[in-house]
């Protein structure tokens, strides 16, 4: 009758996994449904950037220092490094990307067979088929974000959360629609992390990394320093937890088990080594001038308050461009006062996570040494960057995109506050805020509102981005050619001052405008 009723109980514990997995799997479905919707709308009718003129005319093999610059020439020949010829081998990617820019060649390699698949030969490139492989990897990951919540945290709450998170970031819908290699190398920064987090816990448990885990994570690391040579960051980073670690336990620094974390920290050197010849000469090159640091007493303190602000924005967002003054200063104030208002909902939450005891779903050893893990990651991360703003003097804070460092990070401490906050409702009288001491209880951010507030202002700032009504580019080409095309009398004729090719790049995203024009006109006469 025992063994019966031990049988009925082990299939009854089967059915529940399974209906919770089903429901934890559609709870995914529907964040990477979201997330896809957001990251493929509204993108083609962004005008090009000149960073992203630099992805696809690299990853097609062309280079820019062709085009004449000492006589008057159609926008059709302009816009020649644009066109795919597909008699250009990889090799030309290579070589024309190592020559003439600063970055590696991983993800250009990628573009050029992504455009193959999608481009004919002789053909202008689409803005939008470039655009369609980062929007990709931001949409895989969602689910990335969701597996190393789940890893992390052991708690699928935190996965889910996280995967909402990264589906509505206003921060990551930016990147994703941009063709640019940022979104590919969040990727393989959340495997790293995956790595670092197993690494130290095999540290506490005195138990030996396995070689080929180690391994793998050498490749990882080597393929996103071949992706973006700020992943170098990620390294540091990890590196210096890693370190914070072996200190606490520096009376066990021969023992065996540290010996496989040296093998992977002198194998990723040596993957980031490779690079060394080309990564050289990049803080003196003209094309990154513009990141100088400012010393001048009323600009340094402005690079911390960039950062910040970059912060919020990974979480949420408001329209704060393309509108008027007001709407922009009131979207900047509601959201300053929404962070005040969860942040000691936030904070009761992320206590309650890292606890090792308590009532709170994910509260654990293995919980409490991830938040350690990426809380020192995000501290390391911060300091690095600002040892590169003002130790090195290039101020890395003037763009967000460079946040993609820790952007990951930033998601999964987060969601393991919420996901605290939701599993425990937490309402603590005693440590309310006092500037919200007197609304009612129905309005105040506690336990599950707080979830709630954040998706919706999450969702808020992708439907803003998507809108072009946040993070615009940085050089809006349509608003000049319309200028351009509504104030001209005569045949149009540009010229503009040159220093590097930057200055082509970003003649050619006007270019781009004035063909989708003609295209427009010659459609709309045909029909």
């Amino acid at each position: 009758m025992e063994k019966v009723n031990i049988k009925l109980a082990i299939i009854i514990n089967t059915i529940k996994t399974l209906k919770t997995n089903k429901f934890n799997y559609f709870l995914l479905s529907i964040s990477i449904l979201i997330g896809t919707i957001l990251r493929y709308n509204f993108w083609a009718d962004k005008p090009a950037d000149s960073i992203e003129i630099s992805t696809l005319g690299y990853s097609l093999g062309h280079n820019f220092l062709d085009i004449p610059l000492d006589k008057v020439i159609t926008w059709q020949q302009l816009l020649s490094p644009l066109r795919f010829d597909a008699t250009i081998p990889y090799s030309d990617v290579i070589h024309n990307l190592m020559t003439e820019s600063t970055h590696p060649p991983l993800y250009f390699l990628l573009t050029h067979f992504w455009l193959k698949i999608f481009t004919q030969d002789g053909e202008i490139v689409s803005l939008v088929v470039g655009r369609s492989l980062s929007a990709l990897f931001g949409v895989l990951a969602i689910p990335a974000i969701f597996a190393l919540g789940c890893f992390a945290f052991r708690s699928q709450i935190v996965g889910q959360i996280a995967a909402a998170l990264m589906a509505v970031s206003p921060y990551g819908i930016y990147i994703a629609q941009e063709a640019r290699h940022y979104t590919l190398t969040i990727l393989w920064i959340m495997i790293s992390l995956a790595f670092l987090i197993q690494a130290i816990r095999c540290i506490q448990q005195q138990k030996k990394l396995p070689l080929w885990l180690g391994g793998f994570w050498i490749i990882i690391n080597s393929l996103g320093i071949a992706t973006h040579y700020f992943f170098a960051l990620t390294l540091a980073a990890e590196g210096l937890v890693m370190g914070w670690f072996l200190l606490r336990d520096i009376k066990q620094f021969s023992q065996r088990y540290w010996c496989h974390i040296y093998i992977v920290g002198l194998g990723s050197l040596v993957g980031c080594l490779v690079w060394l010849p080309a990564v050289t000469g990049i803080s003196s090159n003209d094309l990154t001038s513009w990141i100088d640091t400012s010393y001048d007493l009323d600009e340094i303190w402005q690079p911390i308050l960039r950062l910040f602000v970059w912060g919020i924005t990974m979480i949420f967002m408001l329209p704060v461009e393309g509108t008027n003054t007001f709407i922009s200063i009131l979207s900047g104030v509601t959201m300053l006062l929404v962070l005040v208002w969860i942040f000691p909902g936030l904070w009761r939450g992320w206590k309650r996570a890292f606890a090792e005891r308590g009532v709170s779903y994910i509260a654990s050893p293995l919980a409490g040494l991830s938040i350690q893990i990426l809380g020192a990651f995000l501290g390391f991360a911060i300091l690095l960057f600002l040892f590169v703003i003002y130790g090195l003097g290039k101020d890395i804070s003037l763009v967000a995109r460079y946040g993609f460092v820790y952007f990951p990070v930033v998601l999964l401490l987060l969601a393991s506050s919420m996901a605290s906050c939701w599993q425990n409702n937490i309402e603590d009288k005693k440590t309310r805020s006092k500037l919200f001491k007197n609304i009612p209880n129905f309005f105040r951010a506690t336990g599950k509102k707080v979830v709630v507030i954040i998706l919706v202002m999450g969702l808020c700032g992708a439907l803003s981005v998507v809108t072009n009504y946040a993070y615009q580019k940085s050089r809006r080409a349509d608003l000049l050619a319309q200028v351009i095309q509504t104030k001209s009398q005569a045949p149009i004729l540009i010229a503009m001052s040159y220093k590097t090719h930057s200055e082509i790049r970003a003649l050619m995203a006007i270019g781009l405008y004035f063909q989708s024009l003609e295209k427009r006109l010659i459609y709309q006469q045909k029909h």
